[in-house]
């Protein structure tokens, strides 16, 4: 399994970065680097990822943040915090987080790639009632349902919600990341589309409460949506291209 394994790496260090992503390469693995949460999210539209590691002390957004949204969504994904921080209360913080495995700087690269190994071995498909959703191909899936068909503007809105912290994101960050993807709406434009994503929910689900709204916040998914590790073959009409490992 590890020559299928796709790990992402979030740290902002270039010269780090691509040394690390040079050398796990080596194994057959695929891997990606970016240099913070946000170009993070980006590079999971586009394809997911098995297995992330992070560096804790990140622009924006530190790592710690980043493993609890990620650990909330994909809740099979494989989290290694790497950091400089040393101090007991430092490793309970990354492990209460999410992490599966914090490793301390300089980290070993041959420690990092046994580490990679395990968590590789231990990874099973998930099979549970939650919904799937497929940010690539366009499709939520209820278990035991035939695929529900969504837009883009459904599947992105969808896909910023599970990645959110308790599924629960504000109408203005909302807003914020479906304008960053080219998808421009006013806070009217949002309430009809989530207004029509409900009926169409019921519709094909049999629940309108898919998403619902936080009084004078924004909107939360009530159910867990896993983010599905599969890009089927319709994935060619959302993405133009696979995502180049950063190099700086």
């Amino acid at each position: 399994m590890a020559a299928l394994l796709e790990i992402l790496l979030v740290e902002d260090n270039d010269a780090l970065r691509e040394e690390m992503v040079s050398f796990l390469q080596r194994p057959g693995w695929n891997v990606r680097g970016v240099d913070c949460g946000e170009t993070m999210d980006a590079a999971l539209r586009l394809s997911p990822a098995d297995i992330a590691l992070l560096d804790l002390n990140l622009p924006f957004e530190d790592g710690l943040s980043i493993a609890r949204r990620l650990r909330a969504a994909f809740p099979m994904m494989g989290i290694v915090l790497l950091t400089a921080r040393t101090q007991p209360s430092d490793r309970s913080r990354g492990y209460e987080a999410g992490a599966d495995v914090y490793l301390t700087k300089p980290t070993s690269v041959q420690e990092l790639e046994c580490v990679i190994h395990n968590l590789g071995r231990r990874m099973q498909p998930v099979s549970d009632m939650a919904l799937q959703l497929n940010p690539a191909a366009l499709t939520l899936t209820a278990p035991g349902q035939a695929a529900m068909r969504l837009t883009v503007t459904e599947a992105a809105l969808l896909h910023c919600l599970a990645l959110a912290q308790e599924r629960q994101q504000s109408t203005e960050f909302l807003l914020h990341t479906l304008a960053c993807q080219d998808i421009a709406l006013t806070r009217e434009n949002l309430a009809v589309l989530i207004s029509r994503l409900r009926g169409k929910l019921e519709t094909t689900l049999g629940s309108a409460e898919v998403i619902k709204a936080v009084r004078g916040f924004g909107y939360r998914l009530a159910p867990v949506v896993r983010i599905e590790h599969r890009i089927g073959t319709a994935a060619g009409e959302a993405l133009s291209a696979r995502p180049t490992p950063t190099t700086g």
